[in-house]
Order: C-alpha cells, then sequence, then structure tokens
C-alpha cells in the first residue's frame, strides 16, 4: 500500500534533511504552497524569498529548494512504483 505524504509530513521530513526548526519548515511550504515550485520559471523567486524570510545564504536557500523537489520527486515516484 502505498502512502501519501501530507502537508505535516512533508514539513517534518524538510525539517529533518535540512536540519530546519518546524517554525522555519514551514515557513519554507508557505513559499512554496504560493509558487509552483516544480516549474523553472518560479525557482528563482522560491530561492530569493527563502533567502529573505529565513535569512540565509544564496546556496543555503538553493540547498533548501533542492531537497524540497526531492523529496517531491521521491514521493511522486513511490506512487507509481
Amino acid at each position: 500500500m502505498v502512502t501519501i505524504m501530507n502537508k505535516k509530513d512533508f514539513i517534518t521530513e524538510l525539517s529533518k534533511q535540512t536540519n530546519l526548526n518546524e517554525e522555519e519548515a514551514i515557513f519554507v511550504n508557505d513559499i512554496l504552497e504560493k509558487n509552483f515550485f516544480i516549474s523553472k520559471k518560479n525557482k528563482d523567486k522560491i530561492i530569493s524569498e527563502l533567502v529573505i524570510k529565513l535569512d540565509i545564504s544564496l546556496a543555503k536557500a538553493k540547498e533548501i529548494y533542492n531537497i524540497c523537489k526531492i523529496i517531491v520527486r521521491d514521493e511522486i515516484k513511490d506512487k507509481f512504483i
């Protein structure tokens, strides 16, 4: 049986993989929800928002963005296997 990752699970996994606290992971999730983050078009906008909202470096924001993509990609892949 395939389980579907919900918002809370995503935030927990993101926090675990990035060492963000829960509040920071919620900020990241909120930014992703208001933008279609899989699209390359919004990538720079999302990364810029992460830098500002979390007061982090550009490199850290890119790392978080890539981890988010991996979490979502793996979840989608698991649904179809």
